[in-house]
């Protein structure tokens, strides 16, 4: 089901964020929130499945456990938005997604 995001200057546009968390139950309920609050989600259990995914899609926003047991370097070294440590509040997540999939690309992301 795809859902919209308004932001500046785009409506209907749907804004992919790729949720990278081991915990089925973690990824359930972020599932619901960022659904519910208009983003289109992606779900992977682990940073290999990360990377498979951004084979063929590169998401507006990646939300990535860096606790969980074999998460991927190499999405640790991406450009950091925010840090959110658990436990958190869907309020404050959903406050830190917004501004960070407005915010704009690094210099060096830009084609």
């Amino acid at each position: 089901m795809k859902t919209s995001v308004e932001t500046e200057g785009e409506v209907g546009t749907s804004k992919q964020i790729l949720v990278v968390e081991d915990e089925p139950a973690i990824q359930d309920i972020l599932q619901f929130a960022l659904n519910g609050a208009g983003y289109e989600v992606l779900l992977a259990h682990d940073g290999r499945e990360a990377l498979e995914h951004m084979q063929t899609v590169i998401p507006d926003l990646i939300l990535l456990d860096l606790m969980m047991p074999g998460s991927v370097e190499d999405l640790k070294q991406m450009h950091v938005c925010a840090y959110l440590p658990k436990p958190f509040s869907m309020k404050t997540l959903l406050e830190k997604v917004h501004h960070c999939v407005r915010s704009p690309l690094p210099q060096a992301w830009k084609g």
